[in-house]
């Protein structure tokens, strides 16, 4: 397939124009064969009976319960784990991976994904996915050794819990896929993207808590909201409490990207991030639910907050009784879409309102960024993915302005005004605030990334590399906390908060979702300006007993499941 370059690269238009054929003839075929769009090896589930299809023997086994190590083999027969123990009998014909010197883990678990967001915000182009093998095969995530994703974070995300687990399994997508109903896109479904209300009337809400109702009814794991996003932004905490309580009678939980993360200092006297944290543990106060806290940080404004501030609230609560954790990516750098910079009152959940999009409102829109790069300046902005301007990816707004011959500020409002605003990476954290929040034991690590076909974009680093960076990096160079205890953070605990069961354990009768790694070789490799990296280190990977990775290798097999709530 001949392919025209630009600058050394092929370009996203011209990427997509060389398959949007082939995607076509999928999507018009319709019922399309396994062998039209790449190998998929549907897991048989484990019947009780006959010999196992594969032993790992010789590993130094952590079962993902925090406890020390153990050599054991384990023999998988179908999609399970049906013995753990010492020198299991090896029938004839029986496929053996011999883990001698290797590390044997559960599979991880990235409980904050936005997973599916490369598919609901790609339109009709979703469909590549059918013939682009690392985006439907989900290897930035089977590199990292993560064998289950949560999607619908931060309040966005599909609506309808079945359409997106249609997608997903008519792609045969490579990792399993448990979901989130998420408050704010739900929101502008029901009531429009401009004219949102700051308070629903009582009618409104029953709709709210009916269609909670009905997509926890089909087996979503809880609800997420982006309390930094419109709409989020703008409901008061009362809605979010009745909506969770909704939740709460299908056994779900809630998570919330929560409504400040910055140091700044409120009227209260309290930091910015505690009133908000507070808030949403009011959630799990007064709707009787577990809570997640979502990438917890301290974001510009530092303003000398100190990280033992957050874990002590976090603490306190759970003193009280309550079910609170927070999850963490390893990284001083968050990514969203860039109009996050803008003030509430100006957003929406895609983008600026259109009232700011004329001469008056753009005025309005620089006056209120100018304020931001007082805390947090143009040369903290990376854009990562423009479809509109590519040549600007890999470029902070500083930059940009430069380029244009303008103040950041002005580039910053046409970008804003897109009818498809740029991603960018925002470098607003402290290194050391990382480092200090992250081996507490209600800590779950977790990426906030999403599938990113190969060389598409320039996307966050942590798409590829936030597991393997977290061992590498922070356990075992810099010891911050023991190996099992960073295991347990990628494998029970998240299965246990979220309840995705018989998962992030070796143990016999659970899926067989199995990590076989090489600690001297793994690590992350991607960076910011050179994101397109995948991590090392994880020799083999069985995501429902079967192996998607091999020798280090994707093998092309996909095998992931639509999770269920209690299934």
């Amino acid at each position: 397939m001949k392919k025209t370059m630009k600058n050394g690269k092929v370009t996203r238009r011209e990427f997509i124009g060389t398959t949007a054929k082939a995607a076509a003839a999928v999507t018009v075929a319709g019922a399309v064969s396994t062998m039209a769009v790449g190998c998929s090896a549907k897991p048989r589930p484990d019947t009780g009976e006959g010999p196992a299809d594969l032993v790992i023997t010789n590993g130094l086994v952590y079962d993902g319960s925090g406890s020390e190590p153990k050599k054991v083999d384990i023999a998988v027969r179908g999609d399970r784990i049906v013995t753990v123990g010492q020198q299991v009998t090896v029938a004839p014909g029986v496929k053996i991976i011999d883990a001698v010197g290797k590390t044997v883990t559960p599979g991880f678990i990235d409980v904050h994904t936005h997973c599916d967001l490369t598919f609901k915000r790609t339109g009709w182009k979703r469909h590549l996915a059918r013939v682009i093998s690392s985006w439907k095969g989900n290897h930035n995530y089977l590199y990292q050794g993560v064998t289950t994703v949560v999607t619908g974070n931060c309040g966005y995300g599909y609506t309808d819990t079945e359409k997106w687990y249609a997608i997903a399994e008519s792609v045969g997508f490579g990792t399993n896929v448990a979901h989130l109903i998420p408050h704010g896109i739900l929101r502008e479904d029901l009531f429009g993207e401009e004219a949102q209300p700051k308070k629903l009337t009582a009618a409104q809400l029953d709709r709210m808590r009916s269609r909670v109702a009905e997509e926890m009814g089909k087996g979503a794991f809880g609800m997420s909201s982006g309390l930094e996003y419109a709409p989020g932004c703008l409901v008061e905490n009362a809605e979010l409490i009745s909506l969770a309580k909704v939740v709460g009678r299908y056994n779900g939980l809630y998570t919330s990207h929560i409504r400040d993360e910055s140091g700044k200092i409120c009227d209260n006297g309290k930091h910015a991030v505690i009133n908000a944290m507070e808030e949403t543990i009011a959630v799990a106060r007064e709707a009787g639910v577990p809570v997640e806290i979502s990438h917890l940080k301290i974001s510009a404004p530092i303003a000398g907050t100190p990280p033992a501030m957050l874990l002590e609230t976090i603490e306190k609560a759970r003193a009280e009784g309550l079910n609170v954790n927070a999850d963490q990516y390893p990284y001083a750098a968050g990514s969203t879409v860039l109009t996050f910079l803008a003030p509430n009152e100006m957003k929406t959940a895609s983008g600026i309102k259109a009232k700011y999009k004329t001469p008056e409102g753009r005025k309005q829109i620089e006056a209120a960024i100018k304020e931001v790069f007082a805390y947090a300046p143009p040369e903290k902005t990376l854009i990562t993915m423009y479809d509109e301007k590519e040549e600007y990816e890999g470029k902070t707004l500083a930059e940009i302005g430069e380029i244009e011959g303008r103040s950041a500020a002005l580039s910053f409002v046409d970008m804003a005004c897109e009818d498809n605003p740029p991603m960018a990476v925002f470098f607003f954290q402290d290194m050391d605030v990382v480092k200090a929040l992250m081996p507490r034991d209600f800590i779950i690590t977790a990426s906030d990334g999403w599938t990113n076909p190969k060389n598409m974009g320039k996307p966050h680093p942590r798409v590829y590399g936030t597991f393997p960076r977290k061992l590498r990096r922070f356990v075992m160079d810099d010891k911050l906390m023991a190996l099992s205890l960073a295991i347990r953070s990628m494998t029970s605990l998240p299965a246990e908060k979220f309840g995705i069961a018989k998962r992030g354990r070796i143990a016999e009768g659970y899926f067989a979702d199995i990590a076989v790694l090489d600690m001297d070789r793994i690590g992350d490799h991607a960076t910011y300006t050179d994101p397109h990296r995948n991590s090392t280190g994880i020799d083999h990977l069985l995501v429902n007993g079967v192996l998607s990775i091999e020798n280090g290798l994707a093998t092309g097999d996909r095998s992931g499941y639509a999770l269920r709530r209690n299934t």
